[in-house]
């Protein structure tokens, strides 16, 4: 990193990054650096085409990108200021937010989101951890959107943070990966009903209990809740929330819409038409990179002229040993830790030496060479047997007479 800029202190860190203040010596501003912990190349090249895009956004609610780019100790970014504020997980700590605290987050929030997707960018893991708060009351309220190529990173690899971080989830992610705009929605969808509970809407002792949850839409009704808001937010949360992806708004501007109109649309009603192909299909299949244990940022081919085509900012699911519901298959001598705790104290069992390729290939034409001739013979040996016994026969009887 260059000498212009001076270490000041640590803010915060996860598995894919850590943020640190700093001084900018050359102008005497104090600014973030995030420093990404991934050395792959391929990551690289995804972390910058993404903020390059980003780099175009102005949005009160995002951080003003100021320089960004890689050095011999990977990629980092600097934005101006220090860190606003608190999360909005820590402002829940203390209970639910009012109606007119509600209000204040959901617009601003929405208007982040918005940006995003006008400009064809979909954050993809979207959680209460990344809204960040500052202000003394909700009339003064600002709101700012956070977690750009962090993806699904927690504090630590532990199965609570774990958790934590995927608890806003869309099950398309869960299903197969897919991440567009309609899965954003959900996820703010999320976000909002925890903040007029304070809590979760999905939760498990293990991902693939949250897993199930989200699939299942098994959750609390939030008017049964959240009666301290009116019934319309209640019910317009709950359509961010729909598990079938065109039940949703396709895009946070249409969900703001929706809000502003003070309703959600009867999911009783046929789901809306679909979106045309280039606004939700991507010309090539995406790129993905897998950072070990947490994903890694992902860049989906850039947008034809005139099209809206999804970039999404992260994997949203990455096969991995911290992911239950979707495994990867491991080798044969590869052994759980659970695993490797039965085996030592289990006698081991003597294995057969293994039979060589070329008489494995050999040994079924073998066998049934052998039951062939078996069956001959035993057709030969039959009829032989009954020929010897009956001259006996006759032999006796004329001795008799």
């Amino acid at each position: 990193m260059s000498s212009r800029f001076e270490i000041l202190r640590p803010l915060e860190e996860d598995t894919a990054s850590k943020l640190l203040l700093v001084r900018d010596n050359k102008r005497g501003d104090e600014l973030r650096l995030r420093r990404f912990k991934t050395t792959k190349q391929e990551e690289i090249e995804g972390l910058q085409e993404l903020f390059r895009q980003l780099a175009n956004l102005e949005n009160p609610h995002l951080d003003r990108l100021i320089d960004f780019g890689s050095d011999k100790d990977g990629f980092y970014t600097i934005v101006a200021g220090p860190l606003p504020g608190e999360t909005l997980s820590e402002v829940l700590e203390r209970g639910p937010l009012t109606e007119k605290e509600f209000e204040s987050v959901a617009t601003q929030l929405m208007d982040a989101v918005s940006a995003l997707h006008e400009e064809a960018i979909v954050h993809g893991s979207l959680r209460p951890d990344f809204v960040r708060i500052s202000g003394k009351s909700a009339a003064d309220w600002q709101v700012t959107l956070h977690g750009f190529g962090q993806g699904f990173a927690g504090r630590t690899d532990s199965k609570e943070e774990q958790i934590r971080a995927y608890r806003c989830t869309a099950p398309e992610q869960w299903e197969d990966g897919t991440t567009r705009r309609r899965t954003d929605v959900y996820a703010l969808g999320c976000i909002l009903y925890e903040a007029l509970t304070a809590r979760a809407p999905f939760d498990g002792r293990a991902l693939k209990e949250l897993k199930l949850k989200h699939l299942g839409h098994d959750l609390k009704p939030l008017e049964k809740i959240a009666s301290h808001v009116p019934g319309w937010m209640c019910d317009w949360v709950m359509h961010l929330m729909a598990v079938d992806p065109e039940q949703r708004p396709r895009k946070a501007g249409a969900a703001m819409e929706l809000y502003q109109r003070r309703e959600a649309p009867n999911l009783t009603e046929p789901p809306p038409r679909q979106e045309p192909a280039t606004e939700t299909a991507h010309t090539k299949p995406p790129i993905t990179f897998l950072q070990q244990p947490q994903s890694a940022p992902v860049i989906l081919p850039n947008p034809q002229q005139g099209a809206r085509n999804a970039t999404s900012s992260t994997i949203p699911i990455s096969p991995g040993p911290h992911l239950a519901a979707s495994r990867p298959k491991r080798p044969a001598t590869a052994l759980m830790p659970a695993q490797r705790k039965i085996s030592a104290i289990l006698p081991r069992k003597s294995t057969p030496p293994k039979l060589s390729a070329s008489l494995a290939k050999n040994i079924k034409p073998i066998a049934i060479a052998a039951a062939a001739i078996i069956l001959m013979l035993i057709m030969f040996t039959l009829p032989h047997c009954g020929q010897k016994s009956a001259p006996a026969k006759n032999g006796t009887a004329q001795k008799q007479h």
